[in-house]
C-alpha cells in the first residue's frame, strides 16, 4: 500500500491499521475544531471591541450636543408656553393614558423638542396585518 504525506516520515513503512487511522482522523478533527474555536473567539473579541468603541462614541456625541441646534432658533420665534400647559387636545383610540404618555415622552426625547411644544392630535393602536 502506497502512503502519502507525513505518515511515511513519522512511521516509515509500517502499514496503517484501523486504530491508527481512527487516531489520525480524531487528531485531525480536533485540530480543525480547535482552530475554528480560536477564530470564533477572535471574531467575538473584535465585535466586542467595535461595540465598545461605538458605544463610547455615541456617549461622547450625546454629552456634547444635548439638543439639536436646528430646533433652538425655531423655539426663539415662538411665544412662551407655561411648563404645565400643552399645545392642543389629544384623542386616544385603543391606547391607555400610560402608553400615550410613554409614546409622547419618547418622541419628545428623540426629537429634542420640549413636550409642551409638541402637538399630538391622536394616538391609536395599529393592528398587525398578517
Amino acid at each position: 500500500m502506497y502512503q502519502l504525506g507525513i505518515y511515511n516520515s513519522l512511521y516509515g513503512d509500517t502499514p496503517i491499521t484501523a486504530g491508527r487511522a481512527l487516531l489520525i482522523a480524531a487528531v485531525g478533527f480536533a485540530l480543525v475544531f480547535a482552530v475554528l474555536g480560536l477564530i470564533a473567539l477572535f471574531v467575538k473579541a473584535m465585535g466586542s471591541g467595535f461595540d465598545a468603541a461605538a458605544k463610547k462614541k455615541r456617549a461622547k456625541a450625546f454629552t456634547q450636543t444635548p439638543a439639536s441646534p436646528a430646533a433652538a432658533p425655531a423655539a426663539e420665534n415662538q411665544p412662551a408656553l407655561p411648563e404645565n400647559e400643552s399645545a392642543g387636545q389629544l384623542v386616544l383610540t385603543d391606547v391607555t393614558q400610560e402608553e400615550a404618555a410613554m409614546i409622547m415622552a419618547i418622541v419628545s426625547h428623540k426629537s429634542g423638542i420640549p413636550l409642551n411644544r409638541l402637538q399630538f392630535n391622536s394616538i391609536r393602536l395599529l393592528e398587525d396585518k398578517q
